[in-house]
């Protein structure tokens, strides 16, 4: 076989030629291109990481607010509960005290009401044992129901300061001699004179009866009146009968 250098030579240098115009004509702008790919695919690879990183950051983000809103609803309802609670106690103090002060003002009208009606039986048995002594007492003989008493009236009657026995002395201060029934004459005499001895007086005295006075005699003017009669004692016993209690 019998081999053409011209002709390989020309089909290298063809060959050459093509390579060269390939490298220039179409490598480089296929290596170009290929770079920009490169570059794109990079830039969308960093975007898609950037991406990513924005991704975890916003869950990052909402975790922690969910978080921080977790722990403020928790606080909340803890206050809630806590308020809840001091309100409810609140509520029970002020039932309680309500309660009580309605106890005690319930407890104060009962020992008010006990006092009242202790008050009243003490007067209403006051009263009955006074009517009862009046009524024993007013069997007691006529006379002893006159003359008993003198003594102690002239006594009192001296036991009064000078100025007022003055007045009673004086002719112009008309005085009432006051006893449970009329006097008889015997009686009524000595009754005056042992009166006039006592406030040293000359005018007569002026009779009057009261069958309220029971037993005793009244000296009465206008600005005094000295008594010594049953009456006065069981007023003045029913007195301390009502108010024994009261004062012990």
């Amino acid at each position: 076989m019998k081999i053409d250098f011209w002709t390989l030579a020309l089909q290298a240098i063809n060959a050459l030629v093509l390579i060269w115009l390939l490298s220039r004509v179409l490598y480089r702008p296929v290596v170009r291109v290929i770079a920009q790919r490169r570059e794109a695919a990079a830039k969308l690879l960093a975007d898609a990481e950037a991406e990513r990183d924005r991704a975890r950051q916003a869950t990052a983000a909402a975790t922690a607010q969910q978080t921080e809103l977790a722990a403020g609803r928790d606080a909340a309802m803890k206050a809630a509960q806590a308020d809840a609670e001091t309100a409810r106690t609140r509520l029970l103090a002020a039932a309680r005290a309500e309660a009580e002060a309605l106890r005690q003002q319930a407890q104060a009208e009962r020992d008010k009401q006990l006092v009242a009606q202790r008050r009243a039986d003490e007067q209403r048995a006051a009263a009955l044992a006074v009517d009862i002594a009046a009524r024993l007492l007013d069997r007691l003989p006529a006379s002893a129901r006159v003359a008993g008493f003198l003594d102690d009236l002239v006594a009192s009657l001296r036991a009064l300061p000078d100025s007022q026995r003055q007045k009673l002395a004086d002719p112009a201060t008309p005085l009432a001699l006051v006893a449970p029934r009329t006097l008889e004459a015997s009686e009524r005499d000595r009754c005056v004179q042992a009166i006039q001895q006592a406030i040293g007086r000359s005018a007569p005295l002026q009779p009057a009866v009261d069958p309220n006075l029971i037993a005793g005699l009244e000296l009465r003017s206008p600005d005094l009146v000295v008594s010594n009669h049953l009456r006065a004692d069981l007023d003045h016993l029913q007195h301390e009968l009502t108010h024994a209690d009261r004062h012990a």
